[in-house]
């Protein structure tokens, strides 16, 4: 996705440049703090989104807008601007979304990917994870071919997690337990994080992972899970438990006790 940011405050305008850049999904962002030379840009190259605030010099957002999609027929906008008022104008120039000032990285990246799926329209993928025995994902009922194995390794710490976020320090534990953390094995975690992201886009299941500023987190609503079937107490996928649980990870080993405990506790 290619993005053109239009603000005349300079600290927000490289704010919201640096949250973008944060994002897998964005491939380009030009950022202007001049509208005129915003819409200049937009005569050479052709852009997905403009993200416009709505007060500024010399033009207002609103007519900034209309220009940009008579440039550019296909491009979708987004307003962040810190003014609330300005909403029933957004929406007559058929504005995409409307948000105010501080937007959170979360709140940004939601109304993106929303666009990204009205200019992709498909079936979303049926993602299936498996950590009862050995740890597998499946999309579409085909299983997901790793180009690493720390990098599936990292996707299963994830889904072990709940959804809950995870920082660098605690994955690079997980993933190096015997190492010391060093910009080497810091390095390494973002190339396998780069490796995992790269997987998931290949079969559509890019969503499976949410991305934050040195944090990571599974986003649950997007698949199903044994071992969150069990938590939820499916009795038959308790009774499917047999006493193994993500085996290729020894980390893991503390989860299948407490799992086991829970069988015996239900029995």
């Amino acid at each position: 996705m290619r993005v053109i940011v239009v603000d005349d405050e300079i600290i927000s305008l490289e704010k919201i440049k640096e949250q973008l850049e944060s994002f897998e999904f964005i491939e380009e962002v030009a950022a202007f703090d001049n509208p005129f030379h915003a819409l200049a840009a937009l005569k050479d190259t052709v852009f997905d989104v403009a993200i416009l605030d709505i007060e500024m010099f010399g033009m207002n957002g609103i007519e900034l807008a209309k220009q940009c999609k008579y440039l550019c027929p296909t491009i979708h906008i987004l307003f962040l601007t810190g003014y609330s008022d300005y909403a029933i104008q957004a929406f007559k120039v058929r504005a995409n979304g409307y948000l105010l000032k501080p937007a959170s990285d979360e709140e940004i990246k939601e109304e993106l990917l929303h666009i990204v799926s009205l200019r992709n329209p498909r079936a979303p993928a049926k993602i299936q994870i498996q950590t009862f025995g050995n740890f597998e994902v499946f999309v579409n009922g085909r299983p997901i071919e790793f180009e690493r194995n720390k990098a599936k390794e990292l996707l299963a710490y994830l889904v072990s997690r709940k959804g809950a976020y995870v920082n660098g320090d605690e994955l690079l534990g997980i993933l190096y337990e015997d190492k010391p953390v060093t910009t080497s094995t810091k390095s390494q975690l973002r190339s396998i994080i780069s490796t995992l992201l790269k997987s998931l886009k290949a079969v559509g299941a890019e969503g499976l992972v949410l991305k934050r500023r040195n944090q990571l987190a599974i986003n649950t609503s997007l698949c199903t899970c044994d071992y969150y079937e069990f938590l939820q107490g499916n009795v038959d996928v308790v009774n499917s438990f047999m006493g193994e649980f993500m085996s290729n990870y020894t980390w893991a080993e503390f989860i299948t006790g407490y799992l086991e405990n829970t069988c015996t506790d239900r029995k």
